[in-house]
C-alpha cells in the first residue's frame, strides 16, 4: 500500500524535478517538483481560492478583499501585487500566508490511500514563475501529525516487532528530530513490538502511531535495508527499496575508498569502466548511471519516476542490476589489487547494512 507521504519521500530521495500527477477513484492533484521538493508556481497559484482563505482566517476583512478585486480589475494586475500595492499586508506576511494555503491544499491527500502516481512533464517552470518551494521532508512531517485517518495510519505501520530498528541513512543530518521524536525513537530502535511502545511513551496513543509513521516515512525507523533471501519480491515498499539502494551506495562508497588508498584517482576510473562494461546487462533503469566523486551513483541517472509505484518485475530487475554492479567492482578490485584484497573488501562489505 503506497500512501502520499511515501510517494514523497521516494520523490524527495530521488532528487525528482518534474510534474507528477496524484489521483485516486475521487481526487487528481498536479504538483510540480524541483530537485525533490515542491515548487509552486504562480500562473497555476489559485488567486481567487487564496482570497477566501485570507478572508476565512480574518487575516483580510471583506472591504480590503474589495478594494484588492478592484485594484486587480482596473490595473489588469495580481492578486497578490494588489495585496502588497494597496499596503495590506507585507512581502513577508504575505508569503507566509501563501505557504499556509498551499499546504493546507494539501494535508488532505495524507489521509488518501491507496494512491498513484505518474510524470506528466519533466519540466519545470523557470525560476522566475516559481514563487516558493515548500521543504518535502518538512512538508511529510507536518502533514503526518495532521492526519485524521487513524486506519490509513495504523495500516502503514509495520506490526512485527522486528521492523522497528532504527536507520542512520545519509540525509539524517537534513533532519531535525523533535524532542518527543528523539525519545520515541529510543524506545522503539529497541526492537519492541507497538504495544510495547505505546505503553512507554508518554505521547498516548494516537500521536505515538503519528510518531512512528513520520519516523518511518523519513527513513529514521524501519526494516533492515538488505533484503533477506526468502522475502517475496512483490512485498517490498518504495521505501524498502530506497534503504537497499541507500546501503548499495554504503557499499559502493567503501569500495572507492578502500580502492582510492592504494590506486588514488585511478580508483574512480576503475569503477566507472567496470559498470561501463556490464550496462548491456543491466536494467534500463540502469542505462544512464553515472557516479559521483565519492563513488555513489548518481540518483538522478537512474531511478527517477519508474519505482514511485515498483511492481514485481520491475523491484526484481533493480535488484539484479545492483547486484550485477556490486559484483563488477569487485571483479575490478581482484584484477588491479588481487585476490587477498579482494577477499578483505567481501569481507568487510558484509558488515555494511547488516
Amino acid at each position: 500500500m503506497e500512501s502520499f507521504p511515501q510517494i514523497l519521500f521516494s520523490v524527495w530521495k530521488s532528487k525528482i524535478t518534474g510534474r507528477l500527477l496524484i489521483k485516486n477513484d475521487t481526487t487528481e492533484k498536479a504538483l510540480i517538483f524541483k530537485t525533490g521538493n515542491l515548487a509552486i508556481d504562480k500562473d497555476i497559484f489559485e488567486e481567487k481560492a487564496f482570497l477566501k482563505h485570507l478572508l476565512k482566517k480574518k487575516i483580510l476583512d471583506n472591504p480590503s478583499a474589495k478594494k484588492c478585486e478592484a485594484r486587480t480589475a482596473k490595473k489588469k494586475t495580481s492578486l497578490l501585487a494588489a495585496i502588497l500595492d494597496l499596503g495590506i499586508l507585507s512581502p513577508q506576511h504575505l508569503w507566509k500566508n501563501m505557504e499556509v494555503y498551499a499546504k493546507q491544499e494539501l494535508f488532505p491527500l495524507f489521509d488518501l490511500s491507496p494512491l498513484t502516481s505518474s510524470l506528466i512533464s519533466e519540466k519545470t517552470p523557470s525560476n522566475t514563475a516559481i514563487l516558493f518551494t515548500i521543504p518535502t521532508l518538512s512538508l511529510i512531517r507536518e502533514g503526518i501529525y495532521r492526519m485524521k485517518n487513524i486506519k490509513l495510519i495504523d495500516a502503514l505501520i509495520p506490526k512485527d516487532a522486528e521492523n522497528f530498528q532504527k536507520l542512520t541513512p545519509d540525509h539524517m543530518d537534513q533532519i531535525d528530530l523533535e524532542p518527543y521524536e528523539e525519545h520515541l525513537l529510543h524506545t522503539a530502535g529497541k526492537k519492541n513490538d507497538l504495544q510495547t511502545i505505546i505503553s512507554k511513551s508518554t505521547l498516548g496513543g494516537k500521536y505515538t502511531k503519528k510518531a512512528l509513521l513520520t519516523l518511518f516515512c523519513l527513513g529514521i525507523l524501519g526494516p533492515s535495508p538488505m533484503a533477506t533471501p526468502n522475502k517475496p519480491l512483490q512485498e517490498f515498499s518504495v521505501a524498502e527499496l530506497q534503504k537497499i539502494l541507500d546501503t548499495f551506495n554504503a557499499k559502493c562508497s567503501y569500495i572507492y575508498k578502500s580502492v582510492s588508498k592504494e590506486l588514488g584517482p585511478v580508483a574512480l576510473n576503475l569503477m566507472e569502466k567496470s559498470i561501463e562494461d556490464i550496462k548491456p546487462h543491466l536494467s534500463q533503469h540502469f542505462q544512464k548511471i553515472r557516479l559521483g566523486i565519492d563513488g555513489k551513483i548518481d540518483r538522478q541517472s537512474v531511478l527517477k519516476f519508474n519505482i514511485i509505484m515498483p511492481d514485481r518485475d520491475t523491484t526484481q530487475l533493480i535488484i539484479k542490476s545492483l547486484n550485477e554492479i556490486l559484483a563488477a567492482e569487485i571483479l575490478a578490485v581482484k584484477k588491479s589489487l588481487g585476490s587477498e584484497f579482494e577477499s578483505t573488501l567481501i569481507k568487510n562489505l558484509e558488515t555494511i547494512g547488516g
